[in-house]
C-alpha cells in the first residue's frame, strides 16, 4: 500500500496530490491539505462524487488538521478497479489502504463519511478493524444504503435477484451515458438531483456540482457500486465501529429515513446524533462551516477522550 513518489499539484485547489495503491492495485488520487503534524481527518465521498463534493470543508479545516480525501475507485481522479471489483468490501479495503498510507504507525484519524462514504467507513470497521481510526463523523449518511424506489426484496430467489440486478445495471450506465451525451437534459437531471441530495432552495451552483460530478463517473464503476451498496446493510456493520461516531443529519435529508437512521444509533456502541432541522443530505456543500465546525470539534473530544489528562 504505497503513496506515489510524488506530489503533483492539483489546479482544483492549493491540495497536493499523490497516489495510493490499494490490495488489488488499483490506484487511488488522494488530496492533501494541512500541516503533516496536524491531527489528521479523511474524507469518504459518497457515490458518484468526487473530493471536489466536500467543498471549502477541506479548506475550513486545514489551518489545524491534516486533511486528506480521496476519489473512490472508478470515479474521478482515481482509477478503475483493476480486478472489477467494486463491492463494498473492495471500497472499505480501499479505506484501509489510505489509512495505511496516511496515518503513521501508533496514530490514529477522525474519518468523515458522507453520503455511501458512511456506508464504506462501516464496511471497513466490520472487514478490516478500528486499527489507526480513533473517531468517526457521518456527515449526511445513515451508513448504509443507496436504494431506488421499488426495488425487489433480499427474499426473492437468488436467479431473480441476479437477473434484475443486472436489469439495473444497464439502466444505470445507460443514464450516464445518455446524460453525457444530451446535455439538454440538465434540466431535468438536475431536478432529480435536487430532490434526492438537496431541499427545494438550495443553491444551483451547488446542484449543479453534484450533477457534473455524477455525469463524469465511469458508467461500469457506478454501476456496479451501486448494486453494491443496494445490498450493503450498514447497520448490521455499525456495532464493529466502536471508536467515538458522530451522526450528523438534516431532517429533510430523503436519502436518509428516520427509520434507518434509529437502528444506526441502535446499533453504534457509541454514537451521538446532531439533527439540523431543514436540512438536506449534502451537508458538506451546503453547509460547510457548520460541518467543518462539527468536525474540528470532534477531533478535539476523541483527543480528549485518549488523553484525559491532558498531555
Amino acid at each position: 500500500m504505497a503513496t506515489g513518489e510524488a506530489a503533483r499539484n492539483d489546479p482544483r485547489s492549493s491540495a497536493a496530490m499523490t497516489d495510493v495503491t490499494s490490495f488489488d492495485g488499483t490506484r487511488l488520487a488522494l488530496n492533501t491539505w494541512g500541516p503533516a503534524d496536524a491531527p489528521i481527518v479523511v474524507l469518504v465521498h459518497g457515490l458518484g462524487l468526487s473530493s471536489d463534493s466536500w467543498g471549502k470543508v477541506p479548506d475550513l479545516l486545514a489551518a489545524e488538521h491534516r486533511v486528506v480525501a480521496y476519489d473512490l475507485r472508478g470515479h474521478a481522479q482515481s482509477g478503475d478497479a483493476r480486478s472489477g471489483d467494486y463491492s463494498m468490501e473492495a471500497h472499505a479495503k480501499d479505506l484501509d489502504a489510505v489509512l495505511r498510507a496516511v496515518v503513521p504507525d501508533g496514530s490514529a484519524a477522525v474519518v468523515v463519511g458522507n453520503s455511501l462514504g458512511g456506508g464504506i467507513v462501516v464496511a471497513r470497521a466490520h472487514h478490516c478493524g478500528n486499527d489507526r481510526v480513533a473517531g468517526a463523523v457521518f456527515a449526511g449518511s445513515g451508513g448504509s444504503t443507496v436504494t431506488f424506489p421499488g426495488f425487489p426484496a433480499r427474499g426473492l430467489p437468488a436467479p431473480v435477484q441476479a437477473g434484475l440486478r443486472l436489469g439495473w445495471m444497464k439502466v444505470l450506465r445507460t443514464v450516464v451515458l445518455v446524460g453525457k451525451r444530451i446535455r439538454s437534459l440538465e434540466v431535468l437531471s438536475d431536478r432529480l438531483i435536487r430532490q434526492f441530495a438537496f431541499t427545494s432552495d438550495a443553491p444551483r451552483e451547488l446542484v449543479a456540482r453534484v450533477r457534473e460530478d455524477f455525469l463524469n463517473s465511469r458508467p461500469r464503476a457506478l454501476a456496479r457500486t451501486t448494486m453494491a451498496s443496494i445490498s450493503h446493510d450498514g447497520s448490521r456493520m455499525a456495532p464493529a465501529l466502536t471508536v467515538p461516531t458522530l451522526v450528523i443529519h438534516g431532517s429533510a435529508d430523503p436519502e436518509v429515513s428516520e427509520e434507518e437512521l434509529r437502528k444506526l444509533m441502535g446499533a453504534l456502541p457509541d454514537g451521538k446524533l446532531l439533527s439540523l432541522p431543514e436540512e438536506g443530505h449534502m451537508l458538506p456543500l451546503t453547509r460547510p462551516e457548520l460541518v467543518a465546525e462539527q468536525v474540528a470539534g470532534w477531533v478535539a473530544h476523541v483527543l480528549r477522550a485518549e488523553d484525559p489528562g491532558g498531555g
